[in-house]
């Protein structure tokens, strides 16, 4: 039997979480260790993770991080995944949980059985399909664009620009899981600054590294968005762009400091085009920047969107 983590924050989440909760107990693979760590919620989002806690058996148990280490400060929601990693024991494989989504009874189990195929010797991405719903989880629609698996071989050839300036490339962070070697790479290596979201990190280290990437086309999970929903992953049309509108500085800040960190610990390990990219966009020659000769997004307007973006200094 494998071990499995699940890292679970949580912020001011009475509303959804009961609902998670309960996907998370009615897995179907056996034995599962849920890290949960609370960034200063002022509602019922502990009391409700300690009576969940009371009523797991057998191979399910939940961790409180907080009670561990006493520290119940708010540090943002990539700052408290980055602490809950810092705090868990060794596992087999590593899955991140959002507190308002809900996941299908199989999810894991599936997962495990797709990822166990995989030598465990190679950094390894899995990544779902979802549905995406309301804050009533009534479901708008399922991704419109629909992933591939990439092995290494296939891998080498990914431009990591693009990989980088997308963020979510493979996937946002509730639909993602991956094994200890890429673990060990994404967050065993060194520092990474905090503010830095996870899911991107994950994604941007399997790219570089040339590991496995696996996507799994069945919706294995509904994802909630609503009114107070950090991010509009899975978005699209509209909601893409007012997104973008909001985050901007968050998005642009997120792209630079991950150019910076992924220079400083792996430049010495990826390819020579590779390390050139990081060596251009971590400096500050713009003009250089602007005349970039490989895509970095997929659609032409984003695609100028980002160009201007390096224009005026923003990345």
């Amino acid at each position: 039997m494998k071990r499995i983590n699940l890292l679970l924050p949580t912020y001011n989440g009475e509303s959804y979480l009961p609902a998670l909760l309960d996907s998370l107990k009615n897995q179907s693979y056996p034995a599962l260790r849920i890290y949960a760590r609370d960034d200063g919620s002022q509602d019922g989002t502990v009391a409700i993770l300690r009576r969940f806690r009371q009523t797991l058996t057998g191979g399910k148990e939940l961790v409180l991080v907080n009670d561990i280490d006493q520290d119940w400060s708010n540090q943002g929601p990539h700052q408290n995944f980055h602490h809950i990693l810092r705090s868990m024991e060794q596992a087999d494989y590593y899955f991140f949980c959002d507190q308002d989504d809900v996941w299908d009874p199989h999810k894991i189990e599936r997962a495990v059985s797709l990822m166990e195929k995989c030598p465990a010797d190679v950094p390894l991405l899995y990544t779902h399909n979802y549905y995406v719903c309301d804050g009533e989880l009534r479901i708008q629609h399922t991704l419109s664009k629909q992933n591939k698996c990439i092995r290494p071989k296939q891998m080498a050839r990914i431009e990591l620009a693009k990989v980088i300036m997308t963020g979510t490339w493979a996937g946002v962070g509730m639909a993602q899981g991956f094994n200890h070697t890429l673990k060990k790479l994404a967050f065993d290596r060194g520092s990474v600054t905090p503010s830095i979201a996870v899911d991107c990190w994950v994604s941007w280290v399997v790219a570089g590294m040339n590991g496995i990437l696996i996507y799994d086309a069945r919706p294995l999970a509904r994802y909630r968005r609503h009114h107070t929903t950090f991010s509009a992953g899975g978005a699209d049309g509209l909601a893409r762009y007012l997104d973008w509108q909001k985050h901007k500085d968050r998005h642009c800040q997120n792209i630079v400091n991950g150019i910076a960190d992924y220079r400083r610990l792996y430049r010495d390990l990826v390819s020579p085009s590779r390390a050139a990219f990081l060596d251009l966009y971590a400096g500050k020659k713009r003009i250089r920047k602007l005349f970039y000769p490989h895509r970095l997004r997929d659609r032409l307007l984003e695609e100028i969107a980002f160009r201007i973006l390096i224009l005026i200094g923003k990345i």
